[in-house]
């Protein structure tokens, strides 16, 4: 079997996404454990047509590739997976177009217009408004196919993304302060992993799929793309990776131990690396710790105990310790400051 049963009609482009979508959906489907070849046969395509996919994929084609996926690895989270994996490469024109964004050195808002504009040059599986709430910005999606089996992992997967993307822009986790879903609640709900994964309360069965933000959040500038010029030393590149992974696994208290082993080099080299660099493995610990820890406090509603345990701390003593050490007043003062 060919690659054609995943093509879009190429004369009747109402309905498809562009070939590289597909690759956050393999990245995820391969990191539970999933294999090429038994997604391929489910699709009746051969196992090739992933590594080449054509340039646009008939979008029935890649929702029920999202749900074999989703079937095989037996994990109805695994939208939200795909949304983690989502990078610019993911988005061909868009990615283009906001690396170009990124070197204007714009802002959150201003990149995430370039998403809602440009959108239609990457899928037809919705599209974006953004909606002014006081303080805050509403940002919704409106999928095209909510009825479909697959809407769930749609929606959950592109607002997972927005995240995701938004992250990679500024080099800051984004705080949420709310998001909804027009599905509804799953039978096999797990509100602590929805918590987990978009780090902000989850509702379901809503008008709108949406992530609300605090204004002062799309305020944020994008971090300037390095550019290919400049010579880059390679323990900054450690330092960088080292970072990176804390922020993505605070809530498990990261060990140098697990960060070298995924960086693969040794506890001594990767602390050699970091001490040519005028760093420890702890001090940048808890760096990344208080810089999550402050934006939580001020543009998120998540409460101080989950707070403390999204960044590892197994009780929330140890936070209000931690926290008042550094900044000099406890986390709740700290909150009813800035929210002032």
């Amino acid at each position: 079997m060919g690659c054609m049963d995943m093509r879009a009609d190429l004369n009747s482009l109402e309905h498809y996404v562009i070939g590289s979508y597909i690759q956050p959906v393999l990245d995820a489907y391969l990191h539970q454990g999933g294999r090429l070849s038994a997604l391929a046969d489910s699709m009746g395509i051969a196992d090739l047509c992933f590594f080449h996919p054509p340039e646009k994929i008939a979008l029935e084609q890649y929702l029920q590739l999202l749900l074999a996926a989703s079937d095989l690895v037996n994990d109805p989270y695994l939208g939200i997976k795909i949304g983690q994996y989502a990078g610019l490469a993911s988005f061909d024109v868009l990615g283009q177009a906001l690396e170009n964004t990124q070197k204007n050195a714009s802002t959150l808002a201003q990149a995430l217009q370039q998403v809602m504009v440009l959108e239609r040059l990457v899928h037809r599986l919705g599209d974006s408004r953004i909606e002014i709430a006081g303080n805050n910005v509403r940002l919704i999606w409106r999928a095209r196919f909510q009825q479909h089996k697959a809407a769930r992992l749609v929606s959950e997967s592109v607002l997972s993304g927005i995240i995701q993307l938004a992250q990679k822009l500024t080099g800051r986790l984004i705080p949420v302060l709310d998001v909804s879903f027009v599905h509804r609640q799953p039978a096999d709900n797990n509100a602590q992993y929805y918590q987990q994964a978009f780090r902000a309360q989850c509702r379901f069965d809503q008008g709108y799929n949406s992530l609300l933000f605090a204004a002062d959040v799309l305020a944020w500038p994008l971090q300037k793309p390095v550019d290919a010029e400049v010579a880059v030393i390679a323990e900054k590149t450690i330092l960088q990776q080292v970072i990176e992974q804390l922020e993505q696994s605070l809530a498990s208290t990261p060990k140098l131990s697990q960060i070298a082993a995924i960086l693969g080099l040794s506890e001594r080299n990767l602390q050699r690396k970091l001490k040519v660099e005028g760093h420890g493995f702890q001090q940048l610990l808890a760096q990344v710790r208080l810089q999550q820890a402050c934006d939580y406090l001020q543009y998120s509603n998540l409460s101080i105990l989950h707070i403390s345990q999204l960044l590892g701390f197994k009780e929330q003593s140890s936070f209000n310790y931690f926290f008042l050490q550094q900044v000099g007043v406890s986390p709740l003062g700290y909150k009813a400051d800035k929210n002032s």
